[in-house]
């Protein structure tokens, strides 16, 4: 396997990447999801950095910024995520044939040195003119939003006449919104939801129509904890870690550095998940279809595991061998259904090359539309959601046709409100460790109240004061 080089490889339209798909490096939970298929298209896996220049036409030069030369472009990326976007870079260079595009290419093994690289150089105001983020690949956006270090693309995105935003899920692209500008542009995305039968939820008296807020979700949910229920309530775990994200409400204000997440509606919240916690971190790790047997066994009642496009759609299949399966938005404490997001672009901000970046952005984007369906996200694309959840659906027939006991294809009906619902969100995040490991996660400050060691006053005002710190840095 060819270690990274600080030395960029010219660019050249032979496409010389490997098919070999490598993992290595990746946190687990992406390594697992990326096993399932072997159409990998348009996945961002480990951090996908772009960097340099490029001549393309008109420049927009906000005051204070930078000249803008837009003479070359120069890429930093995994070698997947370069075998997943070659025909993106041909398509760039025919369209911008005075552009010198130069590729940099590192294996999976060495994502954590290339992550550690990226920031530094990003937190010195040097490094790649655009870099494309993995979920894991900093600790935080918005404090980079917050230090100005990425440029606000509003008037790119409004006086480029290729861009048409009907074409995209306008509601995804609220996460890379900062005082009211567009820093970061996502790309794919998830959208979490809860999947069972309609028979289980009437057997349990559970009702789909009243988790119309996240309260409303958590409160049943919850309550069959209260039950003497047979076996477990959810099929698998882990898909709660970042319960305090999706309720919507505000935890931390980065602009006037303050903490706003002890409030009563949080407390209840967390009460709520004290009740799933244990669940939530030793469930066992069923596969997808196996996830819809199981409620169907009524061996467990919900599965929290339909964040993905494809992974609902197999659970869809399972439950559809006997039953009727339905999906239930997580949805904000107002009422809006949320999207994480998985991978995104940003421009560094004191890039002489923006123009370039941008144009490079929207030919991603533009190829979503068409591209081969990720096994981990969505596209922000709404054609490259359609053509996704009808390859997903080939995929479960094809499967069901190998496996009836297992699965069954999944009906049209069903098929179509997913897909109303994946492409509706209104509410998007992206993961922080300030909000996740610090928080309710691994060793964060309200893990000894989930676990009954200590009170929630206790863990929340330990919380209050190291957040405190973190958002006046």
């Amino acid at each position: 396997m060819e270690a990274w080089s600080d030395e960029p490889e010219l660019y050249a339209r032979e496409d010389n990447s490997s098919s070999e798909v490598r993992s290595e490096g990746m946190p687990e939970r992406e390594e697992d999801t990326m096993k399932t298929t072997n159409k990998l298209g348009m996945i961002l896996a480990g951090t996908a950095i772009l960097g340099g220049t490029g001549n393309a036409g008109m420049t927009v030069r906000a005051e204070g910024q930078v000249p803008q030369t837009n003479e070359s472009l120069s890429l930093c990326i995994d070698d997947l995520t370069r075998e997943a976007f070659q025909s993106v870079f041909d398509a760039y260079q025919e369209k911008y044939p005075d552009v010198k595009l130069e590729i940099e290419t590192y294996a999976g093994a060495d994502y954590q040195n290339a992550r550690q690289k990226m920031n530094t150089q990003l937190m010195a105001g040097e490094g790649p003119d655009l870099l494309l983020l993995g979920v894991y690949d900093t600790d935080d956006v918005y404090k980079l939003m917050k230090a100005q270090l990425f440029a606000p693309l509003d008037a790119y995105m409004a006086q480029d006449t290729e861009y048409q935003a009907e074409d995209y899920v306008q509601g995804v692209f609220e996460a890379g919104r900062f005082g009211g500008q567009q820093y970061i542009v996502p790309l794919e995305y998830t959208a979490p939801c809860v999947m069972s039968s309609e028979e289980c939820l009437a057997d349990l008296g559970f009702d789909p129509d009243a988790c119309d807020t996240f309260d409303g979700l958590f409160s049943q949910m919850a309550a069959l904890y209260d039950t003497d229920y047979q076996n477990r309530v959810m099929a698998s775990s882990g898909w709660l870690d970042g319960f305090a994200e999706m309720t919507g409400l505000p935890l931390l204000d980065y602009e006037n550095e303050e903490v706003l997440i002890d409030t009563p509606e949080m407390r209840t919240a967390m009460e709520q998940y004290q009740k799933m916690y244990a669940e939530n971190i030793t469930a066992p790790p069923e596969s997808w279809y196996c996830n819809g047997k199981v409620i169907i066994d009524r061996e467990a009642y919900l599965s929290m595991d339909g964040c993905s496009p494809y992974t609902g759609m197999m659970i869809a299949g399972g439950i559809s061998t006997s039953e009727t399966p339905v999906v239930i938005p997580i949805r904000t404490e107002d009422g809006k259904t949320n999207a994480s997001i998985v991978t995104s672009a940003a421009v560094r901000a004191n890039s002489p090359n923006q123009q370039n970046a941008w144009n490079l952005i929207r030919m991603i984007l533009e190829a979503q539309g068409d591209a081969a369906a990720s096994a981990s996200a969505l596209p922000v694309n709404k054609a490259g959601v359609h053509a996704v959840m009808e390859e997903y659906a080939e995929i479960v027939e094809l499967n069901a046709e190998l496996e009836p006991e297992e699965l069954h294809a999944v009906s049209q009906e069903f098929i179509e409100s997913y897909e109303s619902l994946l492409t509706s969100p209104e509410h998007a995040i992206f993961a922080r460790k300030i909000t996740l490991s610090d928080l309710t996660y691994g060793t964060g400050k309200m893990v000894p109240f989930f676990e009954g060691k200590a009170s929630y006053e206790e863990c929340m005002q330990e919380y209050v004061d190291y957040a405190s710190i973190y958002v006046s840095e």
